[in-house]
């Protein structure tokens, strides 16, 4: 294969376009130019993976070494982290100790790699002999090395190994990033532990570092877990004061913080403000509201709610169909709480058994026996299984039903 054709496979399957690099493979065979190098082949497996198709990426694969080709380092790489994006995590890693076998060294990506997918499932001891294991194969650490252990540390609550990290990392002569700062304030942040939070914030400001949105959001995260709304609503308005836009994500913890606090006028000024910028609200941010108001039984507040997500093109989903059968069911409105479910089922979306459960109960309790009956047959249908209390209910509901109509002077 000449180098141009070479060069061109490779650029095609960087820009994702495989069946053009293919086409352009098949007419260079038909001119005499067929011979592969490793360099396109590897290409070719790089772009099977990012299109997802890691079957054809292990075809190529395989056909190297039959075409006289070792695949090296990147080859590897490329499938093993294409196994990994798939969700085949077992054959990434028989990948990986097929490469050893085979004499070929990982190379920095290769470790960055594996060292994510550890973390990823928490396993952070085989996470750290591979990172360990870098500078005795001579493979120099970066920092996203440092960033992918520490981001999965912190994500499982191990702060202080991360906090460690970061120590280590500074030692080795490599400066941290924004990310690093992040992770980190992300981590103390969802573990309640603000004053720890703060400190990797003010470390960041002091390395040089502007705080991002994801910063403040991170902040505006702890400070709610630790219920201090104050400050959240004070580094909110920081926020803005600084030129950074509040986004969909930072609304919608402050939204759900002032719920969980009952404060649902604060909630729905937010709300309001956040529809005002102009930004989507989507079905997760109306579902925070639908909660909080079905929870404090306000179900004129929440159906309303729940029709404006129509009005405005958002479809509900389960969890927030859910909730609104929760809050009829819990008031006693059976109809209401059975027209929702009927809403659901017609819509192709399938109630939880408490929502079944809770609508039944409340229908035995003002003697619909039938239509309980017809909703124990359509739960039945949806594949889930009814409790014995829900069964008892409804025999309970006919045996008084069957009292009250007995004749006391026949």
């Amino acid at each position: 294969m000449s180098s141009t054709t070479a060069a061109a496979v490779r650029r095609l399957c960087s820009a994702g376009e495989v069946r053009s690099a293919l086409a352009l493979l098949a007419r260079g065979s038909k001119a005499g130019d067929a011979a592969l190098d490793v360099a396109a082949c590897t290409a070719l497996v790089h772009g099977y993976c990012r299109s997802g198709d890691v079957v054809e990426a292990r075809r190529v694969f395989d056909v190297m070494p039959r075409l006289e080709l070792a695949p090296n380092e990147v080859t590897f790489t490329a499938l093993i982290h294409g196994y990994f994006i798939c969700g085949h995590r077992e054959k990434g890693f028989a990948l990986f100790e097929e490469m050893r076998r085979g004499g070929v060294e990982p190379n920095l990506y290769t470790y960055n790699i594996l060292i994510g997918e550890w973390c990823r499932t928490g396993e952070f001891k085989l996470a750290r002999h591979l990172f360990d294991e870098m500078p005795v194969k001579g493979v120099a650490r970066n920092v996203v090395s440092y960033n992918t252990l520490i981001a999965g540390l912190c994500r499982h609550g191990k702060l202080k190994d991360a906090t460690q990290l970061l120590e280590m990392m500074r030692t080795e002569g490599i400066r941290p990033t924004i990310v690093t700062f992040n992770l980190l304030i992300d981590g103390y942040g969802k573990a309640g532990k603000t004053s720890n939070a703060l400190h990797f914030f003010n470390q960041m400001r002091v390395a040089g570092y502007q705080p991002s949105v994801v910063t403040y959001n991170a902040l505006i995260v702890g400070f709610c877990r630790a219920r201090d709304i104050a400050r959240a609503t004070r580094a909110f308005s920081d926020m803005k004061e600084r030129g950074l836009a509040p986004t969909k994500v930072t609304y919608t913890i402050l939204i759900d913080a002032f719920a969980r606090e009952n404060d649902m006028d604060k909630a729905i000024e937010m709300f309001a403000e956040m529809e005002k910028t102009g930004l989507e609200v989507d079905v997760h941010t109306y579902g925070v509201l639908v909660h909080a108001l079905c929870m404090e039984g306000k179900m004129k507040d929440a159906r309303k709610l729940f029709q404006s997500m129509g009005e405005k093109g958002v479809k509900a989903n389960n969890v927030v169909y859910d909730m609104m059968i929760y809050g009829y069911g819990r008031e006693g409105s059976s109809y209401k709480a059975l027209k929702f479910i009927m809403e659901m089922r017609k819509n192709g979306l399938v109630p939880n058994s408490a929502s079944y459960g809770l609508t039944i109960r409340s229908l035995c309790n003002e003697g619909k026996c039938s239509e309980a009956e017809t909703l124990i047959d359509d739960m039945l249908q949806a594949g889930l299984q009814t409790s014995e209390s829900v069964c008892q209910a409804v025999l309970n509901a006919k045996a008084r039903r069957g009292s009250s109509t007995h004749d006391p002077f026949p």
